[in-house]
């Protein structure tokens, strides 16, 4: 009885001093716990503060540019709208006095802008396209009928800054003239609002959506302190979050070390006290406490395992699982030799869904893909989701392309049944590449690269279509992203330069030259545009190649007038460059600057530039026209040609397209649409050009059909402007018209 009792009476006493160690822990946990909570508080108090402070600074400042933007309204309206040269003057003392702002319009009733200024002259931001954009007619509406100013959304620029447009209505009683607008740097802006972070203590980061607009600090991580408010200085529901967060050192400073020094200490106190009895029952419990860690790690590494193969959210094998799959797959010689499919599968548009209904409601729709992967695959076929909203389905052995292109029809089709998530019916319709084993690579990077390039083959055909990898046309496609690369390198060497070919009038003198783009190549060699023209103007980069080298053959031919003051420069013009809506103002700046007589400047335009928007091509040659500037109708004869246009617009010249001189002394019709030609501009007293002259049979039924100027290999090849200049003299005055000279024609 006594040994039964002493020990019952030991485990009492065991187990009354485990219940006071744990109360003991328990209380030292919950005071550090406390002390934590409370610099927590003291922290977000002044990030509270902190943030309505910023909060306050911001509203202040931007209601007191919109202030000032109202200011000019109300003086626009006091004046009853004003004269062009006083709204620039009002203009450039607002800009002046306003940081961040470098450019004002004036966009009319019609949303079109009429006038704008900039202090900067190489400056321009177009602001036609930010109005055009989808939606911006019915906020801008808004704010008209409330009278109150418009911010648009944020526009990131080439050189990657930030900024955004106030669009301030010009509304009195039920009369409306339009909107000022206004870019703003945001950079700009806010840093001249807020102090440096290292005098307040405070970073601050604004989104526009899930866009980052703004930051004076590093990333936000997930253990960040932050206070965030909402901004929306406009009629429409748009806004900014700001988000305000302590700098490393104020954090320091109020979440000091002492909640871990106050446990650390009670822990040391517990441990203490449970040490002589852990000692006594080490040895009994270790090998149970074995038994059962070892366990736990089993599981925990088979949990680990599936974790590291497997998306947590849809269960499916993971982009590590099916590379680690195929390398071994083709690692071992024995299945090396048996063909297989990959099938990437990317789902159209699916971003949308995560837009419209919430990310969680696309997690459920993802989830509930493996059960419609699982109709149309076997069970031999691995799927993978990739990332995202991409896939990878592995379908082993050899299938023809019949087969494959008939399986993925019938997921296709299966995938375009709604799927009904929470009463929300969704429809999906998905891209999908192929790539096959051997044909399409022999590793795992190689076949996993041509499905995707496939696949985006795929999208690139307009979605929900599948491709199968093609090497030629992929190989294609390289060389042509290797192209552009080339010409964004080209433009920032400024390896585009103009060559010249002179013109001649019947006496045989030169009139002037054209001027055609050439691209150095890094071997010397000059390349011609037709390799590279059109890439030019996809890229949109014809319109910047174009004004540099506008401007560089002004400068050029300025110094061939100084001894030959009546020659003319024919520059020619892409549509892209003509449908900017600063093509004017560009280009008289350009002429301007380089203090060129607009009466020696020709712009050659094609017809089918010219009829692509009918209304501003007239006003725009008008304009020309009014400024002393000539226009020439180029490769005449080959596009849309009409006698309307030619009676409509202010045409000058027109230059026959050397399609029709080569052939004319062999073909009876093009010889007839020639003489056509030279009689109609001849009767609407427009001087006629023959382009790719290059024989003298060619210049002697020219000359008799009475052409006015001849341009072509029989006079010159086109040179460069150092060889043009060196040779002026030679060239000015052409032998061949002395058609009965032995050096002439015979």
């Amino acid at each position: 009885m006594g040994v039964l009792t002493a020990k019952r009476t030991f485990d009492k006493s065991y187990f009354i001093a485990w219940v006071i160690a744990i109360l003991l822990f328990l209380a030292v946990t919950l005071v550090a716990y406390q002390i934590r909570q409370t610099q927590i508080n003291t922290l977000n108090q002044i990030l509270k503060g902190q943030s309505d402070r910023t909060r306050s600074q911001i509203i202040y400042n931007a209601q007191e540019l919109t202030s000032d933007l109202a200011s000019m309204v109300n003086r626009w309206l006091v004046n009853e709208g004003t004269q062009e040269i006083n709204w620039r003057s009002d203009a450039r003392n607002f800009i002046e006095r306003t940081p961040g702002v470098n450019e004002i319009w004036w966009i009319d009733q019609n949303l079109k802008v009429r006038w704008s200024e900039t202090l900067l002259p190489l400056h321009h931001v177009d602001i036609q396209n930010i109005i055009s954009q989808p939606g911006m007619t019915e906020k801008l509406a808004l704010a008209r009928q409330d009278n109150l100013p418009e911010f648009s959304h944020v526009v990131n620029t080439d050189d990657g800054y930030n900024i955004i447009f106030i669009l301030m209505p010009i509304v009195y009683d039920n009369d409306f003239d339009g909107f000022f607008a206004i870019e703003i740097y945001i950079d700009d802006f806010i840093e001249r609002i807020l102090d440096d972070p290292l005098n307040t203590g405070f970073y601050t980061k604004a989104y526009a959506g899930e866009k980052v607009v703004y930051t004076n600090g590093p990333e936000l991580t997930k253990d960040s302190y932050l206070e965030y408010f909402e901004l929306n200085l406009d009629a429409d529901t748009d806004g900014w979050v700001f988000k305000v967060y302590p700098t490393e050192n104020l954090a320091a400073t109020i979440l000091s070390p002492l909640p871990y020094v106050v446990f650390a200490g009670g822990f040391l106190i517990v441990v203490m006290l449970l040490l002589t009895l852990l000692s006594r029952h080490k040895a009994k419990q270790k090998s149970l406490q074995l038994g059962v860690e070892i366990k736990h790690r089993e599981k925990i590494q088979q949990k680990l395992s599936y974790l590291a193969n497997h998306d947590a959210l849809t269960h499916l094998p993971n982009r590590h699982f099916i590379t680690e799959y195929i390398e071994k797959y083709l690692a071992d010689s024995e299945k090396a030799a048996t063909p297989f499919s990959l099938l990437f599968i990317d789902l159209d548009h699916f971003k949308d869904v995560n837009d419209t209904l919430g990310h969680a409601m696309g997690d459920r729709l993802l989830m509930k893909l493996p059960e419609l992967f699982a109709q149309i695959f076997r069970k031999q076929d691995i799927i993978a989701r990739m990332g995202g909203d991409e896939f990878i389905v592995l379908l082993p052995g050899k299938m023809a392309e019949e087969s494959i292109i008939t399986l993925v029809g019938r997921f296709m089709k299966q995938l375009k049944y709604p799927v009904d998530i929470e009463g929300h019916q969704i429809r999906l319709t998905g891209s999908v590449g192929v790539a096959m084993y051997p044909r399409d690579g022999t590793t795992v990077n190689e076949l996993l690269s041509n499905a995707d390039a496939a696949l985006y083959r795929a999208k690139d055909k307009g979605r929900n279509t599948y491709a199968i990898y093609d090497s030629v046309i992929e190989h294609k496609a390289q060389a042509r992203l290797k192209l552009v690369n080339q010409l964004h390198e080209a433009q920032e060497q400024q390896r585009f330069e103009m060559f010249y070919q002179p013109r001649y009038d019947c006496q045989g003198n030169m009139v002037g030259a054209e001027a055609l783009m050439r691209w150095l190549q890094q071997d010397g060699d000059y390349q011609k545009p037709k390799t590279f023209i059109e890439l030019l103007e996809d890229t949109g980069l014809i319109v910047s190649v174009s004004w540099q080298l506008f401007s560089q053959s002004l400068q050029n031919f300025k110094i061939l007038m100084n001894n030959h003051k009546n020659i003319i420069l024919s520059f020619n013009v892409s549509a892209k460059l003509l449908e900017h809506p600063e093509f004017l103002n560009r280009l008289q700046y350009i002429v301007d600057e380089q203090q060129f007589p607009y009466d020696r400047l020709e712009l050659e335009l094609t017809e089918q530039t010219l009829i692509q928007d009918v209304e501003n091509s007239q006003f725009i040659l008008n304009q020309l026209t009014a400024w002393g500037i000539n226009v020439a109708i180029d490769d005449f004869g080959t596009g849309y040609s009409s006698l309307s246009y030619l009676k409509n617009f202010p045409v000058h010249a027109l230059k026959i397209d050397k399609s029709f001189i080569r052939d004319m002394n062999e073909d009876e019709d093009d010889l007839e649409l020639v003489k056509t030609m030279i009689i109609m501009g001849q009767n609407l007293n427009i001087t006629t050009v023959a382009e790719g002259v290059e024989t003298q049979a060619q210049l002697r039924k020219l000359m008799a059909m009475g052409c006015d100027q001849y341009q072509g290999f029989l006079f010159s090849h086109p040179i460069s402007f150092t060889e043009l200049q060196a040779n002026i003299n030679q060239l000015s005055n052409s032998p061949l018209m002395n058609l009965d000279g032995s050096d002439g024609l015979n």
